[in-house]
């Protein structure tokens, strides 16, 4: 529904969520708790929204990489309310050292939190941390600075503290894995943009990478079709033909055997969909990979959600 209100075109939240790149229901709670957007609402309740509202969001995005918290900008919209529009705000209006250190300690009292209830193999406290994050924040943002480096510190507390380490790390990352299936789900019943295929390569059994990748695509609007762990490449014809996917993603963990890496280099030109691969670099013969067509994407998922956006768009030019 997309509706003309005087001189401005008004849409629900799906497209602002699609413009911005943020999902509805982290666009809902900044509303809720911080006042950050203010909708207009139908006779029915629903609300509609602006390109003023998309511009404030993406201003917010910005301002939220710089290192303020929602709070402080929450502050600064009121303080400069009646002086510039609020998306013209500057991030030089606050103290760096301040600001900074504000949205480090939100981040570590989450990491803080997190390994605690990992450490007792609490669940509910796990899910509590992550939920709160997950709906003030976009899903990358919770990847960069709560996931990935809880993930590491458990990594090394299982060679530092192994008799504990190993314990605690297989706990998070099957509570990792079932959180993540479960956002699967919802998400992919809201996505409407192009399919693609995440795979890991064969010999290949640790998912969590291409899981997050494929959860920030997910919150793009791509559909994703996950195939997980060691899925053969003599599979990848027939499903890209099936499922008409515009793109392959596949996930390098470790070393890629001589075979595997031969099979797929001669694989990739003939398949109907781009292909797309992530992981380290050094456990890729990239020149072969890159002269058949293939596309690296590096083992940030941030930066690979990124370069693969600017090769397959998730929505037409012209949905927009």
């Amino acid at each position: 529904m997309i509706t003309q209100n005087a001189d401005q075109t008004r849409f629900p939240i799906r497209i602002l969520a699609e413009k911005t790149r943020v999902g509805t229901s982290t666009l809902r709670a900044w509303e809720r708790r911080y006042g950050l957007l203010h909708p207009e609402r139908t006779p029915k309740g629903h609300r509609l929204y602006s390109e003023a509202d998309a511009k404030l969001v993406l201003k917010v995005l910005d301002l939220l990489n710089d290192g303020h918290s929602l709070p402080a900008i929450a502050q600064m919209l009121i303080n400069n309310n009646n002086s510039k529009h609020p998306a013209e705000i500057s991030s030089t209006q606050t103290d760096g050292a301040v600001q900074s250190s504000e949205m480090g300690s939100i981040w570590e009292q989450f990491i803080e939190s997190t390994l605690e209830a990992t450490h007792s193999f609490n669940i509910e406290r796990i899910d509590a941390v992550y939920n709160e994050a997950s709906s003030l924040y976009p899903i990358e943002m919770v990847t960069d600075r709560l996931i990935l480096p809880t993930l590491t510190i458990l990594g090394e507390a299982w060679i530092k503290q192994p008799e504990q380490g190993i314990g605690e790390e297989h706990f998070y990352t099957s509570w990792l894995k079932n959180r993540l299936g479960a956002r699967f789900h919802h998400a992919y019943s809201q996505a409407r943009g192009a399919r693609i295929l995440c795979a890991c390569v064969p010999g290949c059994y640790h998912e969590i990478g291409l899981m997050l990748f494929s959860l920030s695509a997910l919150s793009r609007g791509y559909r994703v079709l996950y195939f997980g762990a060691d899925l053969p490449l003599n599979q990848l014809p027939y499903i890209s033909q099936r499922s008409a996917a515009k793109a392959l993603v596949l996930s390098v963990h470790n070393q890629l055997k001589t075979e595997v890496s031969n099979e797929l280099s001669s694989m990739i030109p003939k398949l109907p969909s781009a292909v797309f691969i992530g992981g380290h670099t050094a456990s890729i013969d990239t020149g072969d990979i890159e002269s058949a067509g293939g596309i690296l994407l590096g083992n940030n998922i941030s930066v690979a959600i990124r370069v693969f956006e600017s090769h397959i768009p998730a929505y037409p030019a012209t949905s927009k």
